[in-house]
Protein backbone atom coordinates (compact mmCIF):
# COMPACT_ATOMS: atom_id res chain seq x y z
CA UNK A 1 0.00 0.00 0.00
CA UNK A 2 1.36 3.42 -0.96
CA UNK A 3 2.04 6.23 1.47
CA UNK A 4 -0.87 8.28 0.11
CA UNK A 5 -3.25 5.33 0.50
CA UNK A 6 -2.08 4.79 4.08
CA UNK A 7 -2.47 8.50 4.81
CA UNK A 8 -6.01 8.42 3.38
CA UNK A 9 -6.84 5.51 5.70
CA UNK A 10 -5.46 7.42 8.69
CA UNK A 11 -7.32 10.54 7.65
CA UNK A 12 -10.65 8.70 7.35
CA UNK A 13 -10.06 6.80 10.60
CA UNK A 14 -9.11 9.86 12.67
CA UNK A 15 -12.62 11.23 13.39
CA UNK A 16 -13.79 7.77 14.47
CA UNK A 17 -10.72 7.23 16.66
CA UNK A 18 -10.95 10.64 18.33
CA UNK A 19 -14.56 9.99 19.30
CA UNK A 20 -14.06 6.25 19.91
CA UNK A 21 -17.08 5.43 17.73
CA UNK A 22 -17.82 3.30 14.68
CA UNK A 23 -20.63 5.63 13.53
CA UNK A 24 -20.66 9.42 13.23
CA UNK A 25 -22.99 12.03 11.82
CA UNK A 26 -21.61 13.13 8.46
CA UNK A 27 -21.52 16.72 9.76
CA UNK A 28 -19.35 15.60 12.72
CA UNK A 29 -17.00 13.76 10.37
CA UNK A 30 -16.67 16.83 8.14
CA UNK A 31 -16.23 19.12 11.16
CA UNK A 32 -13.50 16.89 12.61
CA UNK A 33 -11.35 16.94 9.48
CA UNK A 34 -12.14 20.44 8.30
CA UNK A 35 -11.95 22.37 11.55
CA UNK A 36 -10.22 20.12 14.08
CA UNK A 37 -7.44 18.86 11.80
CA UNK A 38 -7.61 21.88 9.47
CA UNK A 39 -7.20 19.45 6.58
CA UNK A 40 -9.28 21.44 4.15
CA UNK A 41 -12.61 23.09 3.47
CA UNK A 42 -15.83 21.11 4.00
CA UNK A 43 -16.29 20.48 0.24
CA UNK A 44 -12.87 18.82 0.12
CA UNK A 45 -13.74 16.66 3.14
CA UNK A 46 -17.06 15.64 1.59
CA UNK A 47 -15.21 14.63 -1.59
CA UNK A 48 -12.79 12.57 0.53
CA UNK A 49 -15.74 10.96 2.29
CA UNK A 50 -17.28 10.02 -1.05
CA UNK A 51 -13.97 8.53 -2.22
CA UNK A 52 -13.64 6.61 1.06
CA UNK A 53 -17.13 5.16 0.56
CA UNK A 54 -16.22 4.04 -2.98
CA UNK A 55 -13.06 2.41 -1.65
CA UNK A 56 -15.00 0.59 1.07
CA UNK A 57 -13.38 2.42 4.00
CA UNK A 58 -16.75 3.77 5.15
CA UNK A 59 -20.44 3.17 4.53
CA UNK A 60 -22.81 6.11 4.24
CA UNK A 61 -26.40 5.61 5.42
CA UNK A 62 -28.62 8.66 5.55
CA UNK A 63 -26.95 11.34 7.67
CA UNK A 64 -24.45 8.89 9.17
CA UNK A 65 -21.09 7.52 8.15
CA UNK A 66 -20.05 4.10 9.46
CA UNK A 67 -16.44 2.93 9.73
CA UNK A 68 -16.10 -0.12 7.51
CA UNK A 69 -12.60 -0.96 8.72
CA UNK A 70 -11.32 -2.79 11.73
CA UNK A 71 -10.01 -0.45 14.42
CA UNK A 72 -6.68 -2.27 14.42
CA UNK A 73 -6.41 -2.08 10.65
CA UNK A 74 -6.33 1.72 10.72
CA UNK A 75 -4.15 2.22 13.76
CA UNK A 76 -3.61 5.97 13.50
CA UNK A 77 -0.17 7.00 14.77
CA UNK A 78 -0.11 9.32 17.77
CA UNK A 79 0.21 12.92 16.59
CA UNK A 80 -0.81 12.09 13.02
CA UNK A 81 -1.11 15.20 10.87
CA UNK A 82 -2.08 14.87 7.21
CA UNK A 83 0.20 16.36 4.62
CA UNK A 84 -1.13 19.54 3.11
CA UNK A 85 0.56 19.15 -0.25
CA UNK A 86 -1.76 18.31 -3.09
CA UNK A 87 -0.99 19.04 -6.69
CA UNK A 88 -3.27 21.01 -8.99
CA UNK A 89 -4.57 17.87 -10.69
CA UNK A 90 -5.60 16.30 -7.37
CA UNK A 91 -7.31 19.50 -6.24
CA UNK A 92 -9.14 19.80 -9.56
CA UNK A 93 -10.29 16.17 -9.37
CA UNK A 94 -11.68 16.87 -5.90
CA UNK A 95 -13.56 19.88 -7.30
CA UNK A 96 -15.03 17.70 -10.05
CA UNK A 97 -16.11 15.10 -7.49
CA UNK A 98 -17.64 17.77 -5.30
CA UNK A 99 -19.45 19.47 -8.19
CA UNK A 100 -20.79 16.32 -9.86
CA UNK A 101 -21.05 13.66 -7.18
CA UNK A 102 -19.01 11.45 -9.51
CA UNK A 103 -16.53 8.96 -8.15
CA UNK A 104 -12.80 9.54 -8.25
CA UNK A 105 -12.24 7.12 -11.15
CA UNK A 106 -15.06 8.73 -13.12
CA UNK A 107 -13.68 12.22 -12.51
CA UNK A 108 -10.20 11.17 -13.63
CA UNK A 109 -11.75 9.50 -16.66
CA UNK A 110 -13.51 12.78 -17.56
CA UNK A 111 -10.16 14.59 -17.44
CA UNK A 112 -8.39 11.92 -19.49
CA UNK A 113 -11.14 11.89 -22.13
CA UNK A 114 -11.00 15.66 -22.45
CA UNK A 115 -7.21 15.62 -22.76
CA UNK A 116 -7.48 13.02 -25.52
CA UNK A 117 -10.04 15.21 -27.30
CA UNK A 118 -7.50 18.04 -27.13
CA UNK A 119 -4.92 15.65 -28.63
CA UNK A 120 -2.66 15.99 -25.59
CA UNK A 121 -1.77 19.55 -26.55
CA UNK A 122 -2.94 21.03 -23.24
CA UNK A 123 -1.28 20.45 -19.87
CA UNK A 124 -3.18 17.89 -17.75
CA UNK A 125 -3.58 20.34 -14.85
CA UNK A 126 -5.18 22.88 -17.20
CA UNK A 127 -7.49 20.22 -18.65
CA UNK A 128 -8.58 19.18 -15.14
CA UNK A 129 -9.35 22.83 -14.32
CA UNK A 130 -11.32 23.14 -17.56
CA UNK A 131 -13.40 20.05 -16.77
CA UNK A 132 -14.00 21.23 -13.19
CA UNK A 133 -15.16 24.62 -14.50
CA UNK A 134 -17.47 23.00 -17.05
CA UNK A 135 -18.99 20.94 -14.24
CA UNK A 136 -19.85 24.14 -12.37
CA UNK A 137 -17.00 24.27 -9.86
CA UNK A 138 -15.46 27.60 -8.87
CA UNK A 139 -11.87 27.23 -10.07
CA UNK A 140 -10.69 30.84 -9.73
CA UNK A 141 -8.38 30.29 -6.74
CA UNK A 142 -7.00 27.06 -8.14
CA UNK A 143 -6.46 28.63 -11.57
CA UNK A 144 -4.46 31.46 -9.93
CA UNK A 145 -2.39 28.88 -8.07
CA UNK A 146 -1.80 26.90 -11.28
CA UNK A 147 -0.81 30.08 -13.12
CA UNK A 148 1.69 30.96 -10.40
CA UNK A 149 3.24 27.50 -10.65
CA UNK A 150 3.38 27.76 -14.44
CA UNK A 151 5.11 31.14 -14.29
CA UNK A 152 7.61 29.81 -11.73
CA UNK A 153 8.35 26.77 -13.90
CA UNK A 154 8.85 29.09 -16.88
CA UNK A 155 11.44 31.09 -14.96
CA UNK A 156 13.36 27.94 -14.03
CA UNK A 157 13.04 26.25 -17.40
Amino acid sequence: MGQLDREREYLVATPFKKRDKKRLKISDFVFALSLDLKWGPPDKVRALLQEAAEEGLVRIEGDYVHAAFDGLQADVPVGFRPSKEEDILEKAVRLIISATGAGRKEAISMVNERQESLQGLVNLDAVALLVAREMGADVRDLAREAYGILVEEGRRG
